[in-house]
């Protein structure tokens, strides 16, 4: 897979993925920056940005046919994401949309952050991208808990890249046991988290409405799973349990891996544009 990153907060999340050898990064900012950039001017209001958005298709020529990009809500270049998209729209899409801490927004970055964060929902709901996956940053803020100040926004970003990257390998690896429900294309609308494997609770990203689908990815070291009995029995026990009505469809997988710990992530999915009071689903 290949991210862009666009704008500050979707280039330093993007950068954090350079650690990671599955990965080329490509990053459009008006700052310098280290690695593959496409530098844009610096414009006084965001209507230029809109109105100067640059072609990015031999930027991204070699990107191959998946591409995840990821932008913060409220950066001015956000402006210029709906445009950017349309130019990469037979790839591939997954959209990593960081929803900033709201009740910090005034004026023009509001009205900014309210429509884009509802213009893209519109799109992957109408099939334009395979995924849109929703992040609070207070949400994980109180995932990382005390946070120094220097430092702040890495430790934020850490967590969002090393999430995303572990459920990219999970969601490609074969898994030794598991129930996998097909995935609604109108479920678009994501976000994603932390599982707990002794409990299974989950820790979201973001609160997402009407979830839909719920998908459940536990890894295990390899002695464990060769030692213990009651794994899947006490997994299934719980999968029952997490079925809200009819309507929400449960997938779980459990993997073997060498790491000395145990750990999970999920992947919940709705049809419900978030932030919408009424909704025709």
């Amino acid at each position: 897979m290949n991210i862009v990153g666009l704008g500050t907060a979707g280039c330093n999340i993007a950068q954090c993925f350079s650690k990671y050898p599955q990965y080329k990064i490509f990053l459009i900012d008006t700052e310098e920056r280290e690695g593959n950039l496409l530098k844009v001017e610096r414009h006084k209001n965001i209507e230029d940005y809109e109105a100067n958005v640059p072609s990015i298709k031999d930027f991204v020529s070699d990107s191959g046919d998946d591409i995840m990009l990821i932008v913060g809500g409220s950066g001015s270049l956000s402006a210029m994401s709906l445009a950017i998209l349309g130019q990469i729209k037979e790839k591939n899409i997954t959209v990593v949309y960081i929803q900033p801490k709201l009740s910090s927004l005034t004026g023009k970055k509001k009205l900014l952050e309210r429509a884009t964060f509802g213009i893209l929902q519109q799109y992957a709901r109408s099939g334009l991208f395979k995924d849109m996956y929703l992040i609070n940053n207070q949400n994980i803020v109180e995932i990382a808990g005390q946070l120094p100040v220097i430092g702040y926004h890495d430790k934020i970003n850490e967590i969002i890249c090393s999430s995303i990257h572990f459920i990219n390998v999970l969601q490609n690896t074969d898994y030794i046991y598991g129930n996998i429900e097909p995935k609604e294309d109108v479920c678009a609308i994501s976000t994603i988290g932390l599982l707990d494997v002794e409990t299974s609770e989950e820790t979201l990203f973001f609160d997402l409405d009407l979830i839909r689908e719920k998908d459940y990815m536990y890894t295990f070291n390899r002695t464990r799973l060769l030692e213990s009995s009651n794994i899947i029995p006490q997994i299934e026990a719980k999968m029952e349990k997490k079925t809200e009505d009819w309507l929400t469809k449960i997938s779980y997988r459990l993997y073997s891996t060498d790491y000395d710990s145990d750990f999970g992530y999920c992947v919940f999915r709705t049809s419900k544009v978030q932030g919408e009071t009424i909704d025709s689903l």
